[in-house]
């Protein structure tokens, strides 16, 4: 009678476990809202060189897009599916300076130096996808993907300090474009459940866009820029 009780438990609780364990993952029709912060850095450089931005050599350097980023954004998903969702999606990018310097002495007493500081912030407006490998576990692997339109803004600072015959002579300079254009990005995701509404998940990204330098200089035109995003996500499903 022990054994057959002990049993009756057994069975029970292996035919209660898949449901405890569907009833954490993807359903058909199920919704969610999720915000994500993270960083990305930049994988190329402009190929823009200084004397086309200043008109001046600054050792003709071949100038960055930008430095690491902060990237934030806000994502809904609707899972047509338990494999595959779609909706939409924000996601903002902004990039710090990267810096350039120069010094040249001209003699003992005179002298001068350059810098430039370079940026980028990209806005992209999305349509979100995702395939999602194993939908009814706890813990979930996904790739995701979008297409969109990223709204691009390069800015460059120059500025310069010289001293020739006990003169010191100072100046600056900030030049800013904006371009919009075609964006994309696929990844690879890992999420889990808080419980059966809050979801928590990891993000790495490859995104990607195109900037026209020309409007700095008709020396350039249309530059494939892209970048390596990590992604901190915390969703609501419901």
């Amino acid at each position: 009678m022990k054994k057959l009780t002990l049993l009756a438990v057994l069975l029970s609780m292996l035919c209660a476990w898949p449901v405890a364990v569907s009833a954490q993952g993807i359903e058909k029709g199920d919704q969610m809202v999720s915000v994500f912060l993270g960083g990305a850095a930049p994988l190329q450089d402009s190929g823009v060189r200084s004397e086309s931005i200043t008109g001046d050599s600054v050792g003709n350097s071949v100038l960055d897009w930008g430095d690491g980023a902060g990237s934030y954004g806000a994502q809904y998903m609707y899972a047509l599916t338990p494999h595959f969702a779609v909706g939409a999606e924000y996601n903002g990018n902004n990039f710090g300076d990267a810096e350039y310097e120069r010094e040249y002495f001209l003699d003992i007493d005179n002298w001068g130096e350059d810098e430039i500081n370079s940026k980028m912030n990209v806005q992209n407006f999305m349509v979100a996808g995702r395939y999602t490998f194993n939908p009814q576990a706890k813990t979930r692997f996904y790739i995701p993907l979008g297409l969109g339109i990223a709204s691009s803004k390069a800015t460059f600072d120059y500025s310069y300090a010289e001293r020739i015959g006990g003169l010191l002579d100072r100046d600056s300079s900030s030049a800013s474009k904006r371009t919009t254009s075609f964006a994309y990005y696929v990844g690879l995701g890992l999420e889990g459940t808080f419980n059966e509404n809050w979801i928590w998940g990891v993000e790495g990204r490859y995104q990607a866009f195109t900037f026209d330098y020309g409007k700095f200089s008709n020396e350039y035109g249309k530059e494939n820029l892209s970048y390596f995003a990590l992604l901190f996500k915390l969703g609501y499903r419901f």
